[in-house]
């Protein structure tokens, strides 16, 4: 899966505010529960983790990500960050979260072994709050064509939902001295989940589900879980 080169074009794909009303709900969501540790999986830029140690007045917080360059990047933001999968990761917190699709890049295989490191990796009492895209968010929002223009060069994504899974290719086109451009090509697969499916792979108790029309459209595209560690 094209995790660098995506990590390499992800700030020049924009939807900052539609990003930043994600993060907004789900600092609403995990300050009532009054954490004073946070794990952040998939952590990326760290632009959420940040957000949250301001907002939440953690006494720890760590982001954890599958792509090095992502990792680099949340460091220089100034958090802390490793490049580690969640299943070799040591520890306990009062509340994980995974933001912006993280779930939807698992295969109904891997997220059982996901949710099942999640619950590992929290104090008993603790919440994890994730959100993942629905049916619709699928079919109406992500399929299709997208181009980006910068200073820094052209992307092109190509989407396409068929069979449950969505399979994005990433071209990225970065301008070079004498005005000649160089191509590298990749491609992300994501999967739909129905939230009962998940709810019954996990052995975390799902307390609610908020709904999320997070690109201004007639239905919801996104649908925010909130689970708890039994105990």
């Amino acid at each position: 899966m094209g995790l660098e080169l995506y990590a390499k074009v992800e700030p020049l794909l924009g939807f900052e505010e539609e990003i930043e009303s994600l993060y907004r709900l789900f600092v609403e969501i995990t300050a009532s529960w009054r954490p004073e540790s946070l794990l952040d999986i998939g952590c990326g830029s760290g632009k959420f983790l940040r957000y949250a140690q301001e907002s939440l007045s953690l006494k720890r917080a760590l982001g954890v990500d599958l792509s090095k360059t992502m990792v680099e990047r949340a460091r220089k933001r100034g958090v802390e960050a490793e490049a580690v999968d969640i299943c070799n990761l040591n520890g306990r917190f009062d509340a994980a979260t995974a933001v912006f699709d993280v779930l939807n890049y698992l295969n109904s295989v891997e997220l059982r072994r996901f949710m099942g490191c999640v619950e590992n990796l929290l104090e008993p009492g603790g919440i994890f709050v994730a959100d993942i895209n629905t049916l619709y968010g699928f079919e109406e929002v992500s399929q299709g064509a997208l181009v980006k223009r910068s200073k820094k060069g052209i992307v092109v994504l190509e989407s396409l939902f068929l069979d449950g899974r969505l399979e994005t290719s990433i071209d990225y086109f970065s301008e070079e001295e004498g005005g000649c451009y160089r191509r590298e090509e990749d491609s992300v697969l994501q999967y739909y989940h129905q939230v009962e499916d998940i709810a019954a792979s996990s052995p975390l108790e799902l307390l609610q589900v908020y709904p999320m029309a997070l690109y201004g459209g007639d239905e919801p595209d996104k649908e925010v879980l909130l689970f708890r560690k039994r105990g």
